[in-house]
Formats: structure tokens, C-alpha cells, sequence
């Protein structure tokens, strides 16, 4: 590549990285967030999509009742998933940032983590964003935030008898770590590595190509806008 080709792309990337508010300098991997002890660590590649070699690498703090989220998996995750992290191009790591102000948000997480350590995090997620509005508190006046018959119905009755087990002692709404609920810690651990960004809303993501981070993005980001940011990354050498 030329001299002038490099600066053009340059200049290309650095008008997509703003537009996306990402900021316009890159910065090295923050080594604070590779400290989790090896179980948390399995289950956090328990919460990924696509190679651990793609070239992009994605990590997307979310909670499961908030609508942005919700619209950022529908309308921008969905046809990633579907294509660039099929195709190699980009490893998407799930951090779960329930947030305080949604009642259900921390048990929907719970669920997700425990279908995550039979193997089976897309599907629950999937489920649970496709039905956001029929158990959260966004559309409902009187949320009941039954969760449990939308995974029961995304999972086989053997996936889901392993699930349920999993869930036990994690019965509360509550927002506090629960003392007996398995899937907790991994909830924890999220929330620490997103305070470091630091997270103050979701979607929060963070965009890592090739060993270069990018200041974190925020809000639901259509895919047309996304891809286009990815194809001028990918085109760098």
C-alpha cells in the first residue's frame, strides 16, 4: 500500500471512528481487564460468539431489559452474528451491566450465565432479546418478569432441567450478589471489568483490531454504520 492510500484510509477510519463517538486514538488493550482467576475467565468464553483469532474483537456491555439493548442486538448483533462472526471476521464477547433501575435485568443475566454453562448462551439470549417486551418492564404497565417459560421454551427439557438446577438460590429479583446463586460471580466480574471502562449506560462496546482498542462506543449503532467502520479496519495491513 502507498504512502497516500495509507493516509487516506487513515483519514477514512478516524471520520468513522467519530461518527461512531468512538474518539479518534487508538490505545493498547488495557491489561486490567485479563486478570479474571481461570473459572471466571472459561465462563466469559462461555459468553462469546465466533474464533478467539479473528482480527476484530468486540465486547458489548448490556442489560437484557434495557430497549437500546434490545434494538442494538435486533437491528445491528443479529446480522453481525449472522455474518461477520460466521465468517471469521469478529469475535463478539458478552459482559453482562445489569442495571439498577430494571428490576429484572440481574435475574434475566442470571438465566443467560446458566444456559451459558451448558453450552447454550446464544440461544437464551437470543430468546430473551426476541421476547424483551413480553417479560420486561419496557411496554408492560405491569411487568411480571417471567423469564423462566421464555427459556424453557428456547431449551429442550433436558437442556433446560440442567438450567433450572443451576438456578438455584438465584430465585430473587434482587440486584445484590446472592449468597447460594452459582451463576453470581461470573455477574460480578462483568460489572468490575465494565466499571474500569468505565460503562455509564448500555449498550456500551468496545472495538479491539488487531491488538489496537478503541475508546468505547455507546448507544445502538445500526449495522450499515458498524460494517463500514469493520470493512476499513479489516482493510488495513
Amino acid at each position: 500500500m502507498s504512502r497516500n492510500s495509507t493516509r487516506l484510509l487513515a483519514t477514512a477510519c478516524t471520520a468513522l471512528v467519530l461518527a461512531l463517538g468512538l474518539g479518534a486514538s487508538p490505545a493498547r488493550e488495557k491489561t486490567s481487564q485479563k486478570s479474571a482467576g481461570t473459572q471466571i475467565a472459561d465462563l466469559s468464553a462461555q459468553k462469546s460468539l465466533g474464533s478467539p483469532s479473528a482480527p476484530i474483537k468486540m465486547e458489548v456491555f448490556d442489560d437484557y431489559e434495557c430497549p437500546s439493548c434490545g434494538l442494538f442486538y435486533e437491528q445491528t448483533l443479529k446480522p453481525m452474528i449472522d455474518s461477520y462472526v460466521a465468517e471469521g471476521k469478529v469475535y463478539l464477547i458478552h459482559r453482562d451491566f445489569p442495571l439498577p433501575m430494571h428490576q429484572f435485568s440481574r435475574q434475566a443475566a442470571r438465566w443467560v450465565n446458566a444456559a451459558a454453562r451448558i453450552g447454550k448462551f446464544e440461544t437464551v439470549e437470543r430468546a430473551l432479546f426476541d421476547n424483551q417486551m413480553a417479560w420486561s418492564e419496557y411496554g408492560n404497565e405491569n411487568p411480571k418478569g417471567n423469564i423462566k417459560p421464555i427459556v424453557k421454551g428456547a431449551l429442550t427439557p433436558t437442556e433446560f432441567e440442567r438450567v433450572d438446577r443451576l438456578m438455584e438460590g438465584c430465585e430473587s429479583d434482587s440486584h445484590d450478589e446472592l449468597k447460594g446463586c452459582a451463576v453470581d460471580a461470573a455477574i460480578q466480574h462483568d460489572i468490575a471489568i465494565g466499571q474500569l471502562v468505565p460503562v455509564n449506560e448500555t449498550p456500551t462496546f468496545i472495538v479491539t483490531c488487531r491488538g489496537q482498542q478503541y475508546p468505547p462506543g455507546v448507544g445502538a449503532i445500526s449495522w450499515p454504520l458498524m460494517k463500514q467502520f469493520f470493512d476499513q479496519l479489516l482493510s488495513q495491513k
